[in-house]
């Protein structure tokens, strides 16, 4: 056609004469989002995924182009002049700015909603080394004509693996998410409210699977780690967009947005949770994940780091539920101190003084903004990136003298989302384990009487007076946690 032209690509990575998987964002000079037909369409994020070679028909004028490939090679971004009938060819190289898995880190996320046949090519063009992919949702399931295989671990190559049975369950409680099962769990036919994501999460322990918390302000969240169901919480959730936030709490419990405004708001708000569980004496890890496949993120968007000596799918599961990871949409982060890791808790005699030198490292391909360590969610240092750097490295000496935890964040400039970087915590324990405050345990015990009371006035949420008082139970259990520990 006289008005178009034809879009020749092909991306490599630097160093290497063959292509690389990747994912492009192309807009066109009507500002429409173009998708390649040989690639992988992802509409809800205007991206497609591509295994690096690709043709396509724009408008003449004024194009523009992103390429990504994971978090660990540097962004591509160009504008494009297309004139009409030309046909162009350009290529690209794609530089790796940091390599993880050669520092012994790797990665992976826990909230993932695609099409297993499109894993293997979306876990290459992401970087994405463990990914298990939620076949089944609630009463939607990717196994009702064929059966579940007995190999459910796929591995791409070496290094990218993904698992073929998560299950979430998401109703009116919040939702939780039961990774790497044997089996899905059945609990017969569920309302919004009957059964607790309780019952859900007892069961899949049962099956040895890890149980994700998918987010701290979910109404059931609290009961859910009251009755001890829970191994890992989501702090970089799937309202963290690439381009922006879902800036609501959704069907949860909505923030103060006087307290906590904004973009930023909504990410110290989940922070802040979080928080309040450490300063009650748990020990809960974190985790991240992005809803692609429902939400405006590619895969992998939001990650968790973990180091292992060796890969593997299960190692990695193992690191994540231990705690020694850290979670991030964006820089990479690594704090120890003295050689403690993410995770560890130190022991120290009673009447003693903790004393060590602390370290914290972040990069990133883009602006920092500011790097911080917390002691027991107060923050203690404060590290302030130069004018358009992109590392902070800083040492600083730590004395505390009762039984705390201490985590580091790192934040990139960006006036879009919110792009920061988290640790798990490191615990030190003098003369014993942290002692509950009362403010945190004040805080969750109102919540889940909150959540009793809705219950209690609302007549019609549930078919009978079995499964009332079932529910009722469990959150007058977890109301009880929580008073106890006050």
């Amino acid at each position: 056609m006289a008005n178009t032209s034809i879009l020749k690509v092909e991306i490599r990575e630097k160093g290497r004469s063959t292509p690389t998987s990747c994912r492009v964002h192309l807009t066109a000079s009507d500002g429409e989002s173009y998708y390649a037909t040989n690639g992988v369409e992802y509409q809800r994020d205007s991206h497609f995924t591509i295994d690096g070679v690709f043709e396509i028909e724009l408008p003449a004028g004024d194009a523009s182009i992103l390429i990504e490939k994971g978090k660990e090679y540097r962004s591509i971004f160009e504008h494009i002049t297309m004139a009409a009938g030309q046909m162009k060819t350009v290529e690209y190289e794609l530089e790796r700015w940091i390599n993880m898995a050669e520092l012994g880190w790797y990665s992976g996320e826990f909230h993932i909603h695609r099409n297993l046949d499109e894993m293997a090519h979306l876990i290459l063009a992401e970087d994405l080394n463990v990914a298990p992919d939620l076949t089944v949702w609630n009463n939607q399931t990717a196994w009702a004509d064929e059966p579940i295989p007995a190999e459910k671990i796929v591995a791409v190559n070496a290094l990218h693996r993904y698992g073929v049975l998560s299950q979430e369950d998401e109703r009116g409680g919040g939702a939780v998410m039961l990774m790497n099962l044997d089996e899905p769990v059945e609990l017969g036919e569920a309302s919004r409210w009957y059964p607790t994501g309780w019952h859900y999460c007892n069961e899949a322990r049962k099956q040895g699977a890890l149980i994700d918390q998918e987010k701290p302000f979910w109404w059931e969240a609290p009961v859910n780690v009251a009755m001890g169901v829970i191994d890992t919480i989501g702090i970089l959730n799937n309202h963290l967009h690439r381009a922006s936030v879902m800036d609501n709490e959704a069907w949860g419990k909505p923030r103060d947005k006087a307290r906590y405004p904004g973009y930023a708001g909504f990410a110290n708000n989940v922070l802040d949770l979080y928080y309040h569980y450490l300063n009650l004496g748990l020990k809960l890890p974190i985790s991240a994940g992005s809803a692609s496949g429902v939400l405006r993120n590619p895969v992998g968007y939001n990650r968790l780091y973990a180091p292992l000596e060796s890969f593997s799918y299960e190692d990695w599961f193992h690191a994540a539920k231990s705690g020694n990871a850290f979670a991030t949409n964006g820089p990479m982060l690594f704090f120890e101190l003295d050689g403690a890791q993410l995770g560890e808790t130190i022991q120290v005699d009673s009447g003693g003084v903790f004393r060590r030198k602390g370290s914290i490292k972040v990069r990133s391909q883009a602006t920092l903004e500011r790097a911080e360590i917390l002691l027991n969610g107060e923050v203690i240092h404060e590290f302030h990136a130069g004018v358009n750097a992109s590392e902070i490295n800083e040492q600083v000496e730590l004395a505390i003298d009762e039984s705390s935890w201490v985590v580091a964040r790192a934040y990139e400039k960006n006036d879009q989302t919110v792009r920061l970087a988290h640790t798990n915590p490191i615990y030190i324990e003098i003369g014993g384990p942290m002692k509950p405050k009362r403010e945190s345990a004040t805080f969750y015990a109102d919540w889940c009487r909150e959540l009793l009371a809705t219950s209690e006035a609302d007549s019609e949420r549930y078919e009978n007076a079995t499964q009332r008082d079932e529910v009722e139970g469990i959150y007058r259990q977890a109301v009880g946690f929580y008073e106890r520990l006050m």
